[in-house]
């Protein structure tokens, strides 16, 4: 895993992955947030276990298929049962919570840690960040090469970049989310499919997941 590090104060962390990002076009150092120490090892310890180089990973992403993954991941599901009326939820409107970067913060709290791990990487594209990283292979968790065909996709459709990545969370801030809920929906059914724990394990319905994404500049992705 090919990266840098930094330990600075939380209550510093936002204000220096914007500086950083805002000079990320000269440097070509990619910033992003790691969280605690913990994460930063847990990062490193899920690497060891992936084989593939970054050239690898990279070139593999280019010949995924996104609609044919979301494809076998919708008939593996439904050999299960799975039915889209029974997430799929109603709409509650666009009124509800945005979200926001928060690897320099606890998980149960929300209070911000003393110490935080800023990481950056030497990359063409924010979408690579995956590749760098090896992020992904275990669990529900979908493999490097994927993350990173989303990712472009996102980039390219949505102005969505990575912004923080720990042992089992990616976030992304959004320059130019969906504003109608067309297209949220269709996003959020995209996300799920990447991501089903943001749903069966957070918001409960795709149109709840969809309600967030109207006008955010923020994703969140989790994976149990």
């Amino acid at each position: 895993m090919n990266i840098k590090t930094d330990r600075i104060a939380g209550g510093d962390a936002i204000a220096a992955l914007e500086s950083r990002r805002e000079v990320y076009p000269t440097t070509g150092s990619y910033p992003f947030l790691i969280g605690e120490a913990r994460e930063l090892e847990r990062l490193q310890e899920a690497a060891e276990y992936n084989e593939q180089s970054f050239e690898d990973i990279v070139r593999g992403s280019l010949s995924v298929d996104l609609a044919k993954w979301i494809s076998g991941r919708r008939r593996e599901a439904g050999s299960y049962g799975f039915s889209p009326l029974d997430i799929a939820g109603t709409w509650p409107g666009e009124d509800i919570e945005k979200g926001a970067i928060s690897l320099h913060r606890k998980t149960v709290s929300g209070a911000v840690m003393p110490k935080v791990t800023l990481g950056s990487a030497s990359i063409a594209e924010p979408w690579q960040l995956p590749a760098v990283v090896g992020y992904g292979g275990w669990n529900d968790c979908p493999m490097p090469e994927v993350h990173c065909a989303f990712h472009r996709h996102w980039q390219t459709e949505f102005g969505a970049e990575i912004a923080g990545m720990s042992g089992d969370v990616i976030e992304c801030v959004v320059s130019n989310p969906p504003s109608d809920q067309a297209a949220a929906m269709e996003l959020a059914w995209q996300q799920y499919w990447y991501c089903t724990d943001i749903v069966e394990q957070g918001c409960e319905t795709i149109s709840n997941l969809a309600a967030t994404l109207i006008n955010s500049p923020y994703w969140f992705f989790w994976w149990d």
